[in-house]
């Protein structure tokens, strides 16, 4: 009897959970969803908006709005906002409000946003129509929203200048112990290059993580956020030269302080405000040391700046006190923010981020040499390190040589990822082109490097691979094709031959016609960038040629086989449509197929 009683309590308890959560009403999801939207908190308003949209409120232009505005500010994301943003633009009002439930219509700001967004994925002639249908739509008073319009069309049109002449670079993961599923950023590393602090984001909070190199590799990383007192409202910004002082950012609802933590006998002690002097009540955001630990470089809102937040050095007193701050001026700060500043270990460089300048979209990566006048003009690190996104927090290594740097790669392990670039590796096409231009004077470009026979060069280099039944490009695989672009480019005589392939898998008819798209998409990207479609041939050979083995030798399935038998091959013609260079694919000996 007893055990009925509480099963019916149960019953009847569940029962009227359930009946409260059905009881919530559209004005109170709104109004959860408005709450965290003005906050910031876009990943829980996208939640109180889609229940919403999934109440019948899906064709509702106000609610579209709020949810691409939302996976616009999603790091990973924001490809996501186009379909909703769109449906929204269909309904456009001036007498949009947006404070209550009821709202059917969406802002002009919509194009804006859509601009934005088409600006994120490279589709630049798009994002150009959305800004000028924003600009039409515009009071003439609003003489702020038009400048930022107009600043979108001519950062589009630098971004095209740049991603067709993209500059070259070596870009490495670094790798499962650093890298995790969720996501890493603020890198800093010290100056004999063994320690790195870095941000990890963790369930609830974001964590600060150490890890020590040993030999070629880095440990596993170490959270130290409980030794440095961090609630999880600390950010790592800089680390001294001798890898000792930790800078971090301190963040509320209504300020944001430097920090500093100090590691003593193999701890990191508590981390305490940094000086009065730089922190004030206004935002101060990134800090960094010089090399010798006696200049510090932030970021400020503080008044008497050139925009919101501009980049301000601080000098440290014999009484151990920092000095006034002081501005560095026009050459490097603008009207809008800069961020994230980083001094070289000479002195001679100062690396930032910028929504300024020569920019691209969102902020990018700059640079400014010091010289007998002063702070010279700051640089674009251009494409791709730049790229039509957000671009912040460019940590250089070796004055400039190298640098540590965070991106949302499509086939890296979670949404942010660490990489080390190097900036200064020989660039492998401008070798490539050299060798060509050696082959059409007569000359013999040797045999340590690459295998010559008759007039064909055979040079091994990572293949462009695919998913399995798939044909999309990935990020990587896109920068490596855009090797083959600068190449067509430095020499009109040359043309290019592609040849898609697939694992055996599947029915023959059906891969073939795989390979054939594998190839096209290839194609598409590379005429997309400004190269003739007569200087290109794509073709497909389905899953004939094999460079690795689909199945072990007892018959059992070999994935890691199967996965460099899907690729894509270049081999290169001259003018006269001899093949000259043939592109083969590094396949590890293990799975290599031995031709006997």
């Amino acid at each position: 009897m007893k055990r009925l009683f509480f099963s019916l309590f149960l019953l009847v308890l569940f029962s009227d959970c359930f009946t409260q959560k059905r009881e919530i009403s559209i004005k109170d999801y709104y109004s959860d969803a408005e709450f965290f939207f003005l906050a910031e908190d876009y990943s829980d308003a996208l939640h109180d908006y889609f229940e919403i949209y999934n109440r019948g409120y899906n064709e509702n232009a106000n609610i579209n709005y709020k949810i691409g505005v939302c996976y616009l500010n999603i790091p990973g994301q924001k490809e996501k906002s186009i379909e909703y943003l769109l449906k929204a633009s269909e309904k456009v009002s001036d007498k949009y409000s947006g404070i209550s439930s009821n709202e059917q219509n969406s802002p002009k700001d919509v194009f804006l946003y859509l601009g934005n967004a088409y600006r994120i994925i490279e589709e630049l002639d798009k994002a150009v129509e959305m800004y000028n249908k924003f600009i039409d739509l515009t009071d003439k008073q609003n003489v702020e929203e038009k400048t930022y319009a107009l600043k979108q069309i001519e950062a589009c049109k630098i971004a095209r200048e740049y991603i067709n002449n993209p500059r070259e670079m070596e870009l490495v993961n670094l790798g499962k112990i650093i890298n995790t599923s969720t996501s890493e950023h603020n890198c800093v590393v010290s100056g004999d290059g063994t320690t790195m602090v870095f941000m990890r984001k963790l369930p609830f909070y974001e964590a600060v993580f150490m890890s020590k190199k040993r030999g070629k590799n880095w440990s596993r990383p170490v959270n130290i956020t409980s030794q440095i007192m961090s609630d999880g409202d600390q950010y790592v910004t800089g680390l001294s030269f001798d890898g000792t002082r930790l800078l971090l950012t301190k963040i509320d609802e209504f300020d944001s302080d430097i920090y500093q933590s100090e590691y003593l006998k193999g701890q990191w002690s508590k981390s305490k405000p940094i000086s009065k002097s730089i922190n004030g009540r206004f935002w101060e955001s990134h800090a960094s040391f010089s090399k010798g630990g006696d200049t510090i470089y932030f970021t400020s809102n503080r008044k008497g700046g050139y925009g919101e937040m501009d980049i301000y050095y601080s000098n440290k007193q014999e009484n151990g006190n920092w000095s006034e701050p002081v501005n560095l001026g026009p050459n490097i700060n603008t009207d809008l923010n800069e961020d994230a500043p980083f001094i070289t270990s000479d002195g001679q460089s100062l690396y930032f981020s910028s929504q300024g300048h020569m920019n691209i979209g969102g902020y990018d990566y700059f640079v400014s040499h010091y010289s007998d006048t002063g702070w010279q003009l700051a640089e674009n690190l251009k494409y791709p390190l730049s790229t039509t996104d957000e671009d912040l927090f460019f940590f250089p290594y070796s004055n400039g040589a190298q640098a540590y740097i965070q991106k949302i790669l499509s086939d890296g392990q979670g949404i942010w990822d660490l990489y080390f670039v190097d900036l200064e590796k020989e660039p492998e096409i401008k070798e490539l082109a050299e060798k060509i231009e050696d082959i059409e004077e007569g000359e013999d470009v040797g045999t340590d490097e690459v295998e010559r026979i008759d007039t064909v060069i055979k040079i091994e280099i990572k293949p462009i691979l695919f998913d399995f039944d798939n044909y999309i490009l990935t990020d990587q695989a896109k920068q490596e094709i855009i090797k083959y672009i600068q190449l067509l480019k430095s020499n009109e005589k040359i043309n290019l031959i592609i040849i898609g392939h697939t694992d055996a898998l599947g029915p023959a008819e059906y891969n073939k016609k795989l390979s054939e798209r594998r190839a096209n998409t290839v194609s598409d990207y590379i005429i997309s960038k400004g190269i003739s479609s007569e200087r290109i041939k794509a073709e497909g050979r389905g899953e004939e040629q094999f460079v690795a083995v689909n199945i072990n030798p007892d018959g059992t399935d070999n994935p890691v086989g199967r996965k460099y038998n899907r690729r894509v091959e270049f081999d290169i013609k001259d003018e006269t449509g001899e093949i000259i260079i043939k592109r083969i694919s590094n396949i590890p000996d293990s799975f290599r197929i031995q031709k006997k």
